[in-house]
This record gives structure tokens, C-alpha cells and sequence, in this order.
């Protein structure tokens, strides 16, 4: 048996065997034949039945020579059966794939294609498996990021607010909860569907109706909630809930952007690429994508410079590698930063989650915040001169103090801010980097150029078209 290889070609048919035979054939045409000769024994039989003995015996002959015949092509249909086994045991070992395997690699791409960009073709299918799930992967959290952060508003919004966002949501809430709890006890208790929805409807009525006779519970326990994550988490490092999504939007947009460039989908002047002759669109469309390659490098680059020199604070005149380096350096900052306000949410979030304050007087103060420092390597890190600066004074050490990282340097809330933009320089370079691969297999024959409304074909692996079909 041979062994099967993976591959992300388009698929091959799997071609039948020129010895193959059809038994369900051969089967068919000798059932017609029996029924025929059952016809004709019928008619004979009604028009002479005084035949003799020895013509019967010879009738009954010819019959067992036909039952022979019969037998002898049962025979050979069964050993149709059995070329059928053996040439199906060949196609699973042999080099065609079966029909629901993926092909082998070197099928990977167009027929017509160069080998040398075979490797290519297969980072190209790589790279997009990987970006598709890094686009959903950010696409649902974005959607969770908005949904907490408008659940959280609306339930902590005052009774004495002025806006209606508290009713709203508890509206929202009671329908759906209510709707959904009726919907699942009439499950399986043999009412028509017509009156499940009936009850269905009601139930969620019902919740719209009642919101405003809990208006206000759960306002301080969400308010609570929220102003953790907004001021005292790894949250606030990042800007809040709102910082977290204008990040993964531009994630979602950038990482959409890459995947346009790899199908061709990204925007260009469809009407003049439909007024140049077939025979030199690819031509140009491999220019055109080695002109867009220079213009995102540029701008990744640009982007770059422009954060470390902006957020970063590091001068202008530096050279490109002592830019890298400072970044480097500051990114390896702010992990440590987040690595030591994740453990303080860890000890947080128990009391957050049964509805104390995070900042709560019992939870830390500044001989705890003293001993704090000491134990978490802020003087390795900082010096203890710099240190010194944010440690509690004698007069504070038994004051409350707020279980929240300070920096000897700068601003902790938004820190990590810095770290994310740098998603705005990474996006074009990968962007810039597609464009580039799509010229190479262009160059190399494994895709064409293709305009929508003319070809709705798949672009990777498809073939350019012939002379005459570009004449």
C-alpha cells in the first residue's frame, strides 16, 4: 500500500480502470435475456402443446445450456467483482488519489506551472489557513469586548441618570432570558409548535413589560465590576475596554486586508484593467503588485518610525537599528509591567466577582505595597534609587494604598498601548509581503489574473489562458 501524502491542490478525479467491468451491465442484459427466453418458452407452449417427451427433453437441454451460459457469466461477473477489489486496492495504493483524499504535494498549484514556486503554493495555503483563524479568532473578540463593555454600562447606569441605557438593557435581558426559559420547559411536552411560539412571544412581552420593576439591582455590584476593569486591571494598561476594541477593529481590518491581496480582491481600476488587451493584463497586474509590495514596506516602515519616535520617545536622528533596539527594550518593559498587574487581578478578581471593591482599605497598604516592591524585582529592574521614588514614606506604611503597578518612569494606565500600535507597521508589512508572493505566482503561472464579473473561478491554481482564448 502506498502511503498517502497531503496536499492543498484542487482536487483530481480519480479516472476508471480500461479492464474494469460492469457487473450491475452485465447483470441487467442477462436478466433481459432469461425474461426473453421466458417469453418465448410461453408462446411456444400455447401453440403446440402436444409436443413430445423428446422435444420437451430437448427444450429442458437447451434450458440447462442456457442456466450454464447463465453460470458461466455469474462466474465471470464475479470475477468482475474481484478485478473491481483489486483495482480498487490499487487506486488506494497507487499514485491517483481516491476522490475524497487530498491530492499528493507536488499536485499542489497549477499543472501549468513553474516547479520552482511549488513552495510558494504551499506557504501561500498555509499563510491563509493561518490568517483566516486569526480573523475569526479576532472578530469574536471584538464582539465580546463590545458586548461586555455595553452590558456593563447599561447595568451599572444610576436610577437617577437621565438616559434610559439601564432600562433598555434590563429589557433586553429579561426578554431574553425569559423567552428562552419558557422556550426550553415546553420542550418535549407535547404542545404544537404554534403554541410554544404563543408562549414564546408572551414570555418575552412579559420581560420587556417588567424592566423597570428591577431598574435598579445589581447597579452597585456592576458598577463595581466595571471600574476595576477600567482602573485597577491589565486592562487599564491597554486603554480599557475601549482601547482593547480600536485595536482589534484595526486587527480585523488589517488582517482582511491581507486576504484581499491574496485572491486579488483588493481595490483597483477595474475599468481600465478591462480596456487592456488580455495578453498584457498579467503584465501589469504583476507590476502593479510589485509597485503596491514598495508602497506598504514604505509605510510599515514610516508607521514604525513614526510610533518609536512618538510613543517610544526615542530621537529622531537614531539610526534605524538603535529605533529597533529601543522598541525592543521597551517592549521587554511592559511585559514585565503586565506580568506583575496580572497578579495583583488574580488576588482581585475573587473579591471583584462577590461584589467587593477592588481598591477595598483592607487590601493593601504601604508597608504591604513596600514589601511588594522588594519581592517583585522593581529594584533589579528600575535601581533602587528610582525605586525610592514611588515607595511609601513612613507617615503612609499603615495607609490604605491602591493594589495597582506604578512605574518609577511615566504612566502605567495605558502602557501597553504602545506595544498594540505596533500592529498599524506589522499589518502593512504583511500586507506589503502578500503583494509580493502574489507577483511571484504570477510570474510563476499559478494563478491569473482575473477580473469578477468575467471569471468566478478560484485564483490559486488556476491556468492562464491559452492564445486563442486571450485572441
Amino acid at each position: 500500500m502506498g502511503k498517502r501524502t497531503k496536499g492543498r491542490g484542487k482536487r483530481r478525479k480519480r479516472r476508471a480502470a480500461i479492464t474494469r467491468r460492469d457487473p450491475e451491465a452485465k447483470r441487467a442484459r442477462r436478466e433481459a435475456a432469461e425474461d426473453e427466453r421466458a417469453a418465448e418458452a410461453s408462446e411456444e407452449d400455447q401453440d403446440d402443446d402436444g409436443d413430445s417427451d423428446d422435444e420437451r427433453d430437448s427444450d429442458a437441454g437447451e434450458d440447462d445450456g442456457r442456466d450454464s451460459d447463465a453460470g458461466e457469466d455469474d462466474e465471470r461477473d464475479s470475477d468482475a467483482g474481484e478485478d473491481d477489489e483489486r483495482d480498487s486496492d490499487a487506486g488506494d495504493g497507487g499514485d491517483e488519489p481516491a476522490e475524497d483524499d487530498e491530492p499528493p504535494e507536488s499536485e499542489v498549484g497549477s499543472p501549468d506551472g513553474a516547479a520552482w514556486a511549488l513552495p510558494l503554493v504551499k506557504l501561500e495555503h498555509r499563510w491563509t489557513w493561518l490568517e483566516t483563524r486569526l480573523l475569526f479568532v479576532a472578530l469574536l473578540a471584538l464582539t465580546f469586548v463590545l458586548c461586555l463593555f455595553f452590558a456593563l454600562r447599561g447595568m451599572k447606569e444610576p436610577l437617577e441618570a437621565e438616559a434610559a441605557a439601564g432600562t433598555i438593557w434590563r429589557a433586553m435581558v429579561g426578554a431574553g432570558v425569559l423567552g428562552g426559559a419558557v422556550r426550553l420547559a415546553t420542550r418535549n411536552r407535547g404542545l404544537k409548535e404554534q403554541h410554544r411560539t404563543i408562549a414564546t412571544v408572551v414570555a418575552v412581552i412579559l420581560g420587556l413589560a417588567t424592566a423597570k420593576l428591577w431598574r435598579g439591582v445589581g447597579i452597585d455590584y456592576f458598577t463595581g465590576v466595571f471600574d476595576w476593569l477600567q482602573e485597577g486591571s491589565t486592562i487599564t494598561l491597554m486603554g480599557g475596554l475601549k482601547g482593547i476594541s480600536t485595536r482589534l477593529t484595526m486587527t480585523v481590518a488589517l488582517i482582511g486586508a491581507s486576504l484581499a491581496a491574496a485572491v486579488g480582491g483588493h481595490i483597483n481600476i477595474d475599468v481600465v484593467v478591462r480596456l487592456i488587451p488580455p495578453r498584457v493584463r498579467k503584465p501589469v497586474a504583476i507590476l502593479g503588485s510589485l509597485v503596491t509590495t514598495m508602497v506598504c514596506l514604505a509605510a510599515s516602515w514610516g508607521l514604525f518610525d513614526h510610533i518609536a519616535v512618538a510613543e517610544y520617545h526615542v530621537g529622531a536622528e537614531k539610526t534605524a537599528g538603535q529605533k529597533v533596539a529601543a522598541v525592543k527594550d521597551d517592549l521587554g518593559h511592559q511585559f514585565f509591567v503586565w506580568r506583575k498587574q496580572a497578579g495583583f487581578d488574580l488576588g482581585a478578581m475573587p473579591n471583584v466577582l462577590t461584589g467587593k471593591r477592588w481598591n477595598a482599605e483592607d487590601r493593601m497598604n504601604g508597608r504591604q505595597w513596600n514589601d511588594w516592591l522588594a519581592a517583585n524585582g522593581f529594584d533589579e529592574r528600575y535601581g533602587k534609587e528610582k525605586v525610592d521614588r514611588i515607595r511609601a514614606v513612613e507617615s503612609d506604611l499603615d495607609m490604605p494604598r491602591h493594589p495597582f503597578v506604578v512605574v518609577p518612569e511615566g504612566e502605567a494606565r495605558g502602557m501597553l498601548l504602545r506595544g498594540m500600535d505596533l500592529i498599524f507597521p506589522l499589518g502593512f508589512l504583511m500586507i506589503g509581503l502578500r503583494f509580493l508572493l502574489r507577483a511571484l505566482l504570477l510570474i510563476a503561472g499559478h494563478i491569473n489574473v482575473k477580473i469578477e464579473a468575467e471569471d468566478d473561478d478560484d485564483d490559486v491554481g488556476a491556468a492562464d489562458p491559452t492564445p486563442e482564448e486571450a485572441s
